[in-house]
């Protein structure tokens, strides 16, 4: 099964025929068969001539909704979805694909209570009990999730999505026996499902079973498992395996910004340059500067901007992010998309403050430079972390530049409290002499960096807000 029919299968949608003017009939019958065969924008096109014509059935405002929702536009897809359940309250699929929409937005306790309504309408609904169980599970509630897993594997037991998730559940209890017989089940299912494969691989890293973890991450061939593959054979020792790899891949993977980061890492632990162009040593591409440089009354700026960022949604540590004890805007969310006056005044600012990065390393031969973005497609959140809060070390896998303008910050006491580290170390490689800079930002503080480059925020006991603007400056 391809991941593009998987998703279909798990938003669900309907072709039943149903009664309409005969020409009408037949352009909402093309629109289910495009839907079916995943041609999204010729189906959308006729959903919405039908929606138009001032026709209602609740098949198409749900399946067109789906189809907003894998556009990304959740607000949207949202409406329509909404429409869809107030022509037909009953319409189980429907109050499903609206969790799927609130789970996206950020709205997990909306999206539990949709999936509930859908098995409370259909309590054979697998899809649903599998959904539901993947929003408890990010909401903490893990004894929980299992069981509702565990329900959706007894409705429907050839369900691959629903085994990998059980299998994700038992990884976080610690039952690691379990957990791989669950990824097994769903690789057996379906031997083309990436998230389990490489979930298995995962746990067999995580339990040093190398040989293992690099077979299943070769069996995939995605940007994501030739990263991971280089990982793994770093742990095996097989260093000049990992050149010769990257060689191999070094064009198409010029932009795989994990293999990037590994490639840095392994070049200065090797001393010797890989085939990937990328970056190869990002910590020379670091660039501080502040606001009080672009803005006289800087501080009163800011304050502004702590009050707009206080009406925008923020959620405590939402879920496959590294924000740890604080909250973070939903990642549907771009700060700089439709933003008030002060913020769209701090995105020029950024905009600017760019041109000058690039100006400083335009002679640099290294592609990210080299094929620096055109577009200047800025994706933006803001970060507030509490006492004793902080961010696992991470890269964002998603950009090509990203950066941080410090709104708010804490004193660094002991132990470098609330500042940045930047570092070559990942999550599964590292090496106690491997190059690393801390930065103990001031309040004004703007500080870009390459993507590839693994950062993290050091815990703080100050009983105060560290508040942040991060951002991507995202590829063509």
């Amino acid at each position: 099964m391809t991941e593009k029919k998987k998703n279909q299968k798990q938003l669900g949608f309907e072709v039943k025929t149903f009664p309409v003017p005969y020409a009408l009939e037949e352009i909402i019958e093309q629109a289910f068969k495009f839907h079916s065969q995943g041609n999204i924008s010729e189906a959308a096109k006729l959903y919405q001539y039908f929606i138009n014509q001032g026709f209602k059935d609740q098949r198409v405002f749900s399946n067109y909704g789906a189809i907003l929702m894998g556009l990304g536009k959740l607000k949207e897809a949202e409406l329509s979805t909404r429409k869809a359940i107030e022509l037909k309250p009953d319409y189980a699929v429907a109050h499903s694909n609206l969790g799927n929409i609130l789970r996206d937005l950020g709205k997990l306790q909306d999206a539990e209570l949709s999936y509930r309504k859908a098995i409370e309408l259909k309590p054979d609904y697998a899809e649903a009990h599998s959904n539901l169980g993947n929003i408890l599970r990010d909401l903490g509630k893990l004894k929980e999730a299992e069981v509702f897993t565990r329900k959706a594997i007894d409705l429907k037991p050839d369900f691959p999505e629903a085994h990998s998730n059980l299998g994700t559940i038992l990884k976080v209890f610690g039952k690691l026996k379990e957990a791989e017989i669950s990824f097994s089940k769903s690789i057996e299912l379906d031997p083309g499902f990436t998230i389990a494969v490489m979930n298995r691989s995962q746990l067999f890293f995580d339990q040093g079973k190398f040989d293992l973890a690099l077979r299943d991450s070769d069996s995939c061939n995605t940007k994501l498992s030739r990263a991971c593959s280089l990982e793994t054979l770093y742990a095996l020792g097989r260093i000049d395996e990992i050149y010769k790899r990257i060689e191999t891949t070094s064009k198409l993977d010029n932009e795989n910004i994990r293999l990037a980061a590994f490639s840095s890492f392994i070049t200065a632990q090797e001393k010797k340059d890989t085939s990937n162009n990328f970056c190869r040593n990002p910590l020379s591409f670091l660039h501080f500067s502040n606001l009080k440089f672009q803005l006289k009354d800087y501080e009163d700026f800011i304050k502004e901007i702590i009050n707009e960022l206080a009406n925008i949604k923020t959620i405590w540590e939402p879920p496959q992010v590294t924000t740890r004890g604080g909250f973070q805007t939903p990642i549907h969310i771009n700060l700089f998309s439709n933003s008030s006056k002060k913020i769209s005044y701090l995105k020029s600012i950024i905009l600017n403050e760019l041109d000058s990065y690039y100006s400083k390393f335009e002679n640099e031969s290294c592609s990210y430079i080299q094929k620096w973005p055109s577009n200047k497609n800025l994706k933006a959140w803001h970060v507030i972390l509490k006492k004793q809060g902080y961010q696992t070390a991470h890269i964002h896998t998603s950009g090509w530049l990203s950066g941080v303008i410090y709104l708010k910050v804490v004193p660094p006491l002991d132990n470098d409290e609330g500042a940045i580290e930047f570092s070559l170390n990942g999550p599964n490689y590292s090496n106690l002499n491997s190059p690393q800079l801390i930065h103990h930002p001031e309040v004004g503080d703007i500080v870009f960096f390459p993507s590839s480059l693994h950062h993290r925020t050091i815990p703080f006991s100050t009983d105060t807000d560290r508040i942040v603007i991060a951002f991507d400056l995202m590829p063509n």
